[in-house]
C-alpha cells in the first residue's frame, strides 16, 4: 500500500490507483532523455526540461495550446518536455500527452503521481520516454519495484526528492536520474535554496534535475554551479515561452 498521506496528495493518490490503463500499441520511438541532457551540456547549453501544465494546486492557471507550446519548445532547443497527466489538480490528460507525443521528437517525461503498474503501462503506450516517481508518496519497496518496472520498458525513471531523507532513499534505490523539487508538496511553498544545498550532497554519478521555482537565468547559473545537470521549468515558460531563449 502507498504511504499514508493527507490533504490533496491523499486525494490524488487515491484517484491514481483507480485510473485504468490505456490499451493500445505505442506509436513512437523511444527517445533517450539522459542522452539529450548530456548532449546539451556538451554543447555548453543549459538543458531545459520544459513543462506543460494547465493548472496546479498552488493556484497556477494557463490556457495555452499544448501542441503549439510543445513545438515551440522543440524549436527553441529544449532538451525534453514534461507533461502533466494528473486530471484533478493539474487539469492534465493522457489524450494531451499522446497528442504531443505524435507531434514532437523530443524525450517526453510522464509527470503524474505514479503508484501503479497500470500508470507505467499507460505511460509507455502513449509515448513516454521517462516517468516521474515521487519518493514522498511511495514506500521504499514500491519505489524500487516501479523503478525496475519502468526500466523494463526501456524508459527512464526520474526519482523526485524534497529533502535529505528522500535523497538517501533515491540513492539506496540506485536512481540514475534524480529530480530535486524546490516545492514542498504539503505546504506548496518553494525554496530554491534547499535545492542548491541538496545538489551538493546528491550522488555524483546521477543526472540531477532542479525542479520548480526557477524564474530567472541567475537561478539556473547558481543551481548549475551547485551540481544541477538539467532544469525543469513550468510556470515561467507557460507564462512566456520566449524565456527559454534566456534560460538556455
Amino acid at each position: 500500500m502507498p504511504k499514508e498521506l493527507n490533504g490533496w496528495l491523499a486525494e490524488v493518490v487515491k484517484a491514481a490507483k483507480k485510473r485504468k490503463a490505456v490499451i493500445k500499441d505505442r506509436e513512437r520511438n523511444l527517445y533517450d532523455i539522459k542522452r539529450s541532457i548530456l548532449k546539451k551540456k556538451e554543447e555548453k547549453l543549459n538543458p531545459i526540461i520544459a513543462e506543460f501544465k494547465r493548472s496546479s494546486p498552488s493556484g497556477f492557471r494557463q490556457d495555452r495550446d499544448p501542441l503549439e507550446y510543445a513545438k515551440l519548445m522543440e524549436r527553441f532547443g529544449a532538451a525534453a518536455l514534461s507533461i502533466l497527466t494528473e486530471p484533478l489538480y493539474f487539469s492534465g490528460s493522457y489524450e494531451t500527452f499522446e497528442a504531443i507525443s505524435r507531434n514532437v521528437k523530443l524525450p517526453l517525461l510522464f509527470k503524474d503521481f505514479v503508484v501503479t503498474e497500470a500508470q507505467v503501462d499507460t505511460a509507455y503506450r502513449i509515448g513516454a520516454d521517462a516517468v516521474l516517481l515521487i519518493v514522498k508518496i511511495l514506500e521504499y519497496d514500491e519505489l524500487c519495484f516501479l523503478y525496475d518496472y519502468i526500466k523494463s520498458y526501456g524508459m527512464v525513471p526520474l526519482v523526485e526528492v524534497e529533502n535529505e531523507k528522500d535523497l538517501n532513499v533515491a540513492n539506496e534505490c540506485c536512481a540514475e536520474m534524480i529530480g530535486i523539487n524546490a516545492r514542498d508538496l504539503n505546504s506548496l511553498t518553494v525554496n530554491v535554496d534547499r535545492v542548491a544545498e541538496l545538489l551538493k550532497i546528491a550522488p555524483v554519478k546521477s543526472i540531477k534535475v532542479a525542479e520548480s521555482g526557477i524564474q530567472e537565468r541567475s537561478q539556473i547559473i547558481r543551481l548549475r554551479e551547485s551540481g544541477a545537470d538539467a532544469f525543469l521549468i513550468g510556470t515561467a515558460l507557460m507564462k512566456d515561452p520566449e524565456q527559454i531563449k534566456l534560460f538556455i
